[in-house]
């Protein structure tokens, strides 16, 4: 029987299996990438909400967008809308550079950006996803703006709602 290390060897790992902190190739990414996340929150605190969120620098942004879409809700609470009727609904937009993003978004909405496409690009004028360049093999996103809609306004507008699979 090969011997085999348990989970909780490693410090990534909680005893659960589930994994409880970033990985990266190496260290210094690993740091760098520390450093930013503790500027992002810092800058947080003391200036206010940012125009533009780094999406990457959190740890669970899953709940950081249900947030948003909870926010949304609320805002428009006097027309009845409910937080399990709402879909996200996503604009990418021609900039990629976040201080170019002069205030956020009116709707409660809110500027992203740090993804990352794997092996293609983002066509900006043609607002689709293209071939990358030849040993190109992560391209950046343009700054998106997510933000939230009810399910069946998604559908009358023809996107986002349910899938519709025979």
């Amino acid at each position: 029987m090969p011997f085999s290390m348990p989970n909780s060897m490693y410090w990534y790992i909680d005893a659960s299996g589930a994994q409880i902190a970033w990985t990266t190739p190496n260290l210094g990414g690993w740091f760098q990438g520390l450093l930013d996340r503790d500027s992002q929150l810092k800058n947080w605190l003391k200036d206010g909400r940012p125009t533009v969120y780094w999406m990457t620098g959190f740890f669970n942004p899953q709940g950081f967008l249900t947030a948003m879409k909870q926010e949304v809700t609320r805002k428009h609470k006097a027309e009845r809308w409910a937080l399990d009727d709402m879909v996200y609904k996503t604009n990418i937009l021609e900039e990629f550079d976040a201080k170019r993003v002069r205030s956020a978004s009116d709707d409660g909405g809110v500027y992203i950006q740090g993804l990352f496409l794997d092996g293609c690009s983002w066509d900006v004028r043609g607002k689709c996803l293209t071939e990358s360049a030849p040993k190109e093999l992560f391209t950046p996103l343009p700054i998106i703006l997510v933000t939230a809609t009810q399910n069946k306004r998604a559908n009358d507008e023809g996107r986002g709602g349910k899938l519709n699979a025979r």
